[in-house]
């Protein structure tokens, strides 16, 4: 019985011995970047296309970057004509003004900024089994934060997190009319010259 103790003891301490030593590789690297010659801002690519998906906003985006500032605008719409069931309609369609708080590019290949983000959009259902009022909209305010990485030079991925103000002009009763909630938010790019 005291053999197997043994052996489950040294079986544990070269387990810990290991992950310590590969953890205390990862914070030597990552401490070491800066050192590594990274540069910042390598190349500027201030176009881009792609999608945009959140609980209330998803579709195709358009991307433009000015120096520190930067605008995207995304329209989605989705028909459902089903014959057994209703149809549905819904679309939507946001603008955001995104102002870069920090950037940091490796090379010229990977790279990432942090940027602060206001939104405003629209977005509507129009579903023809709803018995009472089949059209709904809601109007949106947006404010946070994301983190967009930037890989392979023309390649991004945005990822926001926003608290999300809406109103629902649609709603007969005003105290439901108006939310708040924390809205995630993911993308992909394709950024160019």
């Amino acid at each position: 019985m005291s053999v197997l103790m043994f052996r489950c003891t040294v079986i544990a301490m070269k387990t810990y011995v290991k992950s310590t030593a590969l953890l205390l590789t990862i914070f030597l690297f990552g401490a070491a970047l800066p050192l590594l010659g990274a540069s910042p801002e390598q190349q500027q690519l201030p176009y881009g296309i792609g999608v945009q998906f959140s609980p209330s906003i998803w579709g195709l985006s358009y991307h433009r970057q000015f120096e520190k500032h930067a605008i995207q605008g995304t329209v989605g719409i989705s028909y459902d004509p089903d014959p057994l069931w209703d149809s549905e309609l819904a679309y939507g369609a946001s603008l955001d003004y995104q102002r870069n708080l920090y950037g940091y590019y490796f090379n010229e290949y990977l790279g990432a900024r942090l940027y602060g983000s206001t939104s405003i959009a629209h977005s509507g259902v129009y579903d023809s089994s709803s018995a009472s009022d089949p059209f709904e909209a809601k109007i949106l305010f947006g404010a946070g934060f994301g983190v967009e990485v930037l890989f392979f030079k023309n390649f991004s991925l945005p990822l926001e997190i926003v608290y999300e103000f809406s109103y629902a002009p649609t709603q007969s009763d005003f105290s439901k009319a108006f939310a708040v909630d924390l809205v995630p938010k993911v993308g992909l790019r394709f950024r160019f010259t």
